[in-house]
């Protein structure tokens, strides 16, 4: 839940509590009020009553007032009465006739009586109303009070709503700035506080984001100077380790120790080769350096730049691509694709087969560019498909079932390169070789086909191939 909406609703609930306590409150004191008005004129009633002399006639019924009914008792005859008053005492039958005030019940009312003895005249005088009455005449009040009440509630309410709204809108304001940013974008924020819990927010946020960039600089410059610093004694040894192998070799004397060292070299150069590329591979290069790519001729640029690592072990690659563009980065792009053939090629055993197909998909909802990438060699199992995009992860250990040396870079580096286009990839067994099949899929956002076959075009039409 918003702040705002919470702000709203926690000072809606309040008032309207507040406003619903003092409604019944007030419905109470206006009930106590109205009663001891009522009762006044129950006691006045009765006494102006009591001065009329009802002795020297005989019993007299009158039309029923308004709002009472009468009652005048002398030596337990009733000499007087309204209409709407029984013809026994309207006070309860086991109630001594007291004076004072009492209820009562007849013709199916609840009444509120006073009771008059004159002992002089030796009369009673007994006036009564209903409390129905009192309720009607609470309610109007309670009712007049609180509309008034209502009505403010809800322009409050609008009021509230404004006010959060206003207060919350620097807020809203960094919340907009910040959401402007690119991902290594570390200056300071340029919102100006006027209030001081926003500037302690500000300033902490300016010196989390100088911490950051200093981070970040020393985890850009540590991984490319490291890799820098590496490449050139590594060259240099493993020149010298080719030229000892290449001198021993004319007189077969080749050490067997000279192997393993040879590949701990070309591992070793691997690896610094990866983290190169993973350090060019960040979202700010990316951004500024996208365009247009035909698809098609790169991958065979990368087919043929690998060839002779293919050929050497008598593969055959197949390409099937139609010509599509692709608004991406060239040099990832290149990077994906040269780490999928290259690990295809590698855990493809001799006389292996490799096939990579590019296929546009277009309807009336999505339009996607899939890539996939098939081989006949041994596969991975289910579930490593997850782990093997993890950084320097690799099934088995270091010594792969394969016996090929690795780093456990390279899906890694892929799986960066698909964020970085937001695309999805997914491993899965090959139907077509039995291996590994990896499947990139880059949604529309992304796709300029360069040319729409006519297959295409009616599938997108709606027409029957």
């Amino acid at each position: 839940m918003s702040i705002r909406r919470y702000l709203v609703l926690s000072l809606f609930a309040v008032l309207t509590l507040v406003t619903f306590v003092a409604a019944i409150k007030g419905y109470q004191m206006s009930m106590e009020r109205s009663g001891k008005q009522y009762d006044q004129q129950l006691r006045a009633l009765a006494q102006t009553l009591a001065i009329i002399d009802f002795n020297s006639v005989n019993t007299q019924r009158v039309g029923s007032p308004e709002h009472f009914a009468l009652q005048i008792w002398h030596q337990d005859h009733l000499i007087f009465s309204t209409d709407n008053a029984p013809n026994q005492l309207m006070v309860d039958q086991g109630q001594t006739l007291n004076e004072g005030f009492a209820m009562a019940n007849f013709l199916g009312q609840r009444w509120r009586t006073y009771t008059l003895v004159d002992s002089f005249k030796q009369n009673v005088v007994i006036t009564a109303q209903p409390l129905s009455i009192r309720f009607a005449l609470a309610q109007d009040i309670i009712i007049t009070a609180v509309t008034p009440m209502i009505i403010a509630i809800m322009l409050l309410s609008g009021f509230i709503y404004i006010i959060v709204s206003q207060g919350l809108k620097p807020l809203t304001s960094l919340k907009n700035e910040l959401s402007k940013r690119s991902a290594n974008d570390f200056s300071k924020l340029k919102s100006r506080a006027k209030h001081s819990e926003l500037t302690a927010v500000l300033d902490t946020l300016n010196q989390l984001f100088n911490r950051l960039e200093g981070a970040f600089e020393r985890e850009k410059h540590f991984s490319s100077d490291a890799a820098h610093e590496l490449k050139t004694p590594l060259s240099v040894l493993k020149l010298n380790v080719h030229n000892l192998i290449g001198e021993l070799s004319t007189h077969s004397q080749i050490p067997a120790s000279l192997v393993p060292l040879n590949n701990s070299v070309e591992r070793m150069s691997h690896l610094i080769d990866q983290m190169l590329m993973l350090n060019r591979l960040n979202p700010e290069l990316f951004t500024l350096e996208r365009e247009q790519i035909a698809l098609k001729p790169l991958i065979q640029q990368v087919i043929s730049d690998i060839y002779s690592q293919i050929n050497q072990k008598k593969q055959s690659i197949v390409l099937e691509s139609e010509e599509v563009t692709l608004l991406g980065h060239r040099f990832a792009l290149q990077s994906l694709l040269v780490n999928l053939i290259t690990n295809a090629s590698k855990y493809t055993p001799d006389m292996g087969q490799i096939k990579v197909s590019v296929e546009h998909v277009i309807n009336p909802e999505t339009e996607q560019i899939i890539i996939k990438v098939h081989d006949s060699g041994p596969g991975i199992d289910d579930v490593e498909y997850d782990r093997v995009f993890d950084r320097f992860y690799r099934i088995g250990g270091d010594q792969h079932n394969s016996k090929v040396s690795g780093c456990g870079l390279g899906l890694a580096i892929v799986k960066h390169i698909v964020d970085l286009h937001s695309a999805t990839i997914s491993l899965a067994r090959s139907q077509d070789l039995g291996g590994l099949a990896v499947t990139i899929i880059f949604n529309f956002q992304g796709v300029k086909p360069t040319a729409v076959s006519k297959n295409q075009q009616d599938k997108l039409n709606g027409r029957a191939v």
